[in-house]
């Protein structure tokens, strides 16, 4: 059976301390032996020359992050990833937004650092992140990588690592 395949929504490629932890998450994975396909409103960015060449690269064609629901719902349908991995506020938001509208059941794992993003984003975020599989405080790629072992070891879609 092949190792699950993994979808890391970064909200660009460009230096960041979110968008650093999410290139080396997708990585550590890809290290491991995942699939893993990293997933941007827009690919371009520094950070994506350090991505290991097998790992797939999304470009969503949208100008931001907020604008990217639709198009990263279509992903998670397609590609049907064990999990998906976003961080930030917004792009949390959007993560967990789209996983809703693919009806794949697909468990999100966000990281948040509790900024402040104001009116819409917040009024979101009360909403949508109970239904986060795992909420990860700060951008730590470790714990972010220790959530999604936890998922694959409790048998995300029926596989067993």
């Amino acid at each position: 059976m092949p190792s699950p395949r993994f979808a890391v929504f970064v909200p660009n490629l460009e230096e960041g301390p979110a968008q650093r932890a999410l290139v080396a998450l997708a990585n550590g994975l890809r290290r491991r032996g995942f699939a893993v396909d990293v997933v941007a409103p827009m690919g371009g960015g520094a950070l994506r020359a350090g991505l290991d060449p097998a790992i797939g690269q999304i470009d969503l064609a949208k100008r931001h992050t907020a604008t990217s629901a639709l198009a990263l719902a279509r992903i998670l349908a397609e590609r049907q990833p064990a999990a998906l991995v976003a961080a930030g506020a917004t792009a949390n938001v959007v993560a967990l937004a789209a996983a809703i509208l693919a009806r794949q059941g697909t468990p999100v794992v966000i990281a948040e650092n509790g900024e402040a993003a104001g009116g819409l984003v917040d009024a979101l975020r009360r909403r949508l992140y109970p239904r986060a599989a795992a909420i990860i405080d700060g951008f730590d790629d470790g714990r972010l990588g220790d959530a999604v072992a936890s998922l694959v070891a409790q048998g995300v879609d029926g596989v067993q690592q």
